[in-house]
Order: C-alpha cells, then sequence, then structure tokens
C-alpha cells in the first residue's frame, strides 16, 4: 500500500511552517524563496527563537499569489508589488 500521508492545511505548530515545508507548498525552491525575501521584502511573519523562518497560512497564500501571477507573464517584481 502507498504512502497516505495526511498533508495538512494548517502548520504544525503554532510557530508555522518552515521554510523547506513552505516552498513545497508554493510549488518553488527553497532559494527562490529567499531570494524573494531579500529582493521583495516578502518575509515570513514569524521565526523560531533561534531566527528561523517560519511561514504562517497567510504567509503561503500570499506567495501561492505571486507565483501565480508569475506564471502567467507578470514580471517577479510586479507580481511582489
Amino acid at each position: 500500500m502507498g504512502n497516505t500521508e495526511h498533508v495538512s492545511a494548517e502548520p504544525a505548530s503554532a510557530q508555522g511552517w518552515p521554510v523547506a515545508a513552505a516552498a513545497e507548498r508554493v510549488g518553488v525552491s527553497v532559494s527562490t524563496l529567499r531570494s524573494w525575501e531579500l529582493r521583495y521584502g516578502l518575509a515570513p511573519r514569524g521565526r523560531t527563537s533561534g531566527g528561523h523562518r517560519r511561514y504562517t497560512a497567510a504567509d503561503v497564500a500570499r506567495l501561492q499569489r505571486m507565483s501565480r501571477l508569475i506564471a502567467t507573464g507578470m514580471p517577479t517584481g510586479t507580481a511582489a508589488a
């Protein structure tokens, strides 16, 4: 029988998803999320006490919208704005 892992719509912890999990949900690489953060100020709302990024459901939804806009041909900077 195959893997039937359940993927929750909400982060596993109150702090949110780590960058790799958020990147997977958005459909981009971790380096793309980090690039968007540096270039366009699209940082996640949360961080752990150790400084690790934590993406909320709202952060992921915003990044998914941006990704969809880019897929339609919109320049990345325009989509980020």
